[in-house]
C-alpha cells in the first residue's frame, strides 16, 4: 500500500506541476505582450519609415533631384531624418499618442521635404504614404 501511495502523489505532484507550468508561460507570455507591444511595433514601424529614407537616398544618387547641385545638402538632410528615427525609436514610452506625436511630425517634415527636393515630389511623397499606410496598417497600428 505505501508504494502505490507513493505513486499515487508522484502523479498529483506531476500534474500539480504541468498545471503551474502552464499558467505561468500564460501569465509571461501575456505580460511580454503587454510590456512590447508599442515599443516593439513602433520600432518595427521605425524601421519601415528607415527603409524609406534609404530609398530617398538612393533616389538622391540617382540624381532624380531637382537641384543636383544640393546632392550633397540633401544627403545630409535625410541623414538628420534618420538621426531624428532613431531619437524617437529610443523612447521608452508606453504612450501611443507620444509616438504618433513624434512620427507624423517627421513624416510631415519627409513629406515637405520630398516635395521641394525631388523630381516628381508629388508622387514620390504619395507612394511613401501609400507604403507607410500599407505598413502602419499591417502592424495593427490604426487600432491603437
Amino acid at each position: 500500500m505505501a508504494q502505490n501511495d507513493l505513486i499515487i502523489m508522484a502523479v498529483a505532484v506531476l500534474i500539480v506541476g504541468v498545471i503551474l507550468y502552464k499558467q505561468i508561460n500564460k501569465v509571461t507570455q501575456n505580460i511580454t505582450n503587454d510590456d512590447e507591444n508599442p515599443n516593439l511595433v513602433y520600432s518595427k514601424f521605425c524601421d519601415a519609415i528607415d527603409n524609406q529614407i534609404d530609398i530617398l537616398r538612393q533616389n538622391t544618387q540617382e540624381d532624380i533631384i531637382l537641384e543636383p547641385n544640393k546632392k550633397d545638402e540633401i544627403l545630409e538632410a535625410l541623414s538628420d531624418f534618420s538621426k531624428e528615427l532613431v531619437f524617437i525609436e529610443s523612447l521608452n514610452s508606453k504612450d501611443s499618442d507620444k509616438w504618433q506625436e513624434k512620427l507624423f511630425g517627421l513624416l510631415s517634415r519627409i513629406d515637405e521635404f520630398v516635395e521641394k527636393n525631388f523630381i516628381n515630389g508629388k508622387d514620390i511623397a504619395s507612394d511613401i504614404k501609400d507604403n507607410l499606410k500599407i505598413e502602419f496598417d499591417k502592424l495593427g497600428l490604426d487600432r491603437g
